[in-house]
């Protein structure tokens, strides 16, 4: 991560698997509950009831964007954070790249577009929405 770059941070332990942090980020994005169409996951593990959060930690490397064959990935510069621009076209190449699988491609009714954590832009909405307190930046 890039010193003064902010980023989300899970403590999977607390988590319930509500998956609250899902719907906020996809309707925040998307004006619509699209559990494919979210920056950050919840995924059940194998034992039941626990759960993994995987958000985007915001690399300082961006391996996502050196693989993007459209330069289509940058940082933001007002808020730090990795975002993919409106020209991207679904190939993939920044999920294979993405070392914990914090990108995914989510059909956007014109096609699949890769999806990651924005941060909202600079304040995250996924925190404040958390009832078990699981997220924070």
């Amino acid at each position: 991560m890039k010193p003064g770059v902010i980023n989300i941070r899970a403590t999977n332990r607390s988590c319930q698997g509500c998956r609250t942090c899902e719907a906020v980020c996809s309707v925040s994005h998307y004006d619509a509950v699209n559990p494919n169409a979210t920056g950050i996951r919840v995924k059940e593990e194998t034992e039941p009831g626990k759960f993994r959060i995987t958000v985007c930690l915001q690399c300082h490397e961006m391996y996502c964007a050196n693989a993007c064959p459209r330069k289509n990935i940058s940082r933001n510069s007002f808020s730090g954070a990795v975002e993919v621009g409106d020209d991207c076209v679904g190939c993939g190449a920044c999920a294979g790249a993405c070392e914990i699988g914090a990108i995914s491609l989510a059909d956007m009714g014109e096609g699949k577009k890769a999806v990651k954590c924005d941060l909202c832009g600079g304040l995250p909405e996924c925190p404040a929405a958390c009832p078990r307190n699981c997220l924070a930046w």
